[in-house]
């Protein structure tokens, strides 16, 4: 077999693996306990929202079917060592009109 066929095998390989574990991510902090979330310290009753105010976000809990719904604002894409940060103690949606782009 020659150099290149090997190559591209294990090129193949290794995005069918990645492609694959990607769908696997588990959340360790989130649970599912008696119809309620638990994220990140906080409890969420099922068909309940929590707006963190150091984060700009809407968390909707989905206890039936297990899912945490994470609603956030559309950010623009970061360039070299630049982040984003909103003003704490404002809460969503207003929360992403406060973002500033820091270098």
């Amino acid at each position: 077999m020659s150099k290149i066929t090997k190559f591209l095998l294990l090129a193949v390989a290794l995005t069918a693996h990645i492609a694959l574990c990607e769908e696997k991510k588990n959340v360790s902090s989130l649970e599912f306990v008696n119809g309620t979330c638990r994220f990140l310290g906080r409890t969420i009753k099922h068909g309940g929202y929590e707006y963190p105010s150091d984060i700009c976000e809407k968390w909707k809990c989905n206890a039936k079917t297990r899912r945490l719904i994470v609603t956030g604002c559309y950010i623009p894409q970061r360039y070299g060592s630049c982040f984003h940060l909103t003003r704490e103690g404002i809460y969503w949606p207003r929360c992403c009109n406060f973002y500033q782009t820091y270098c």
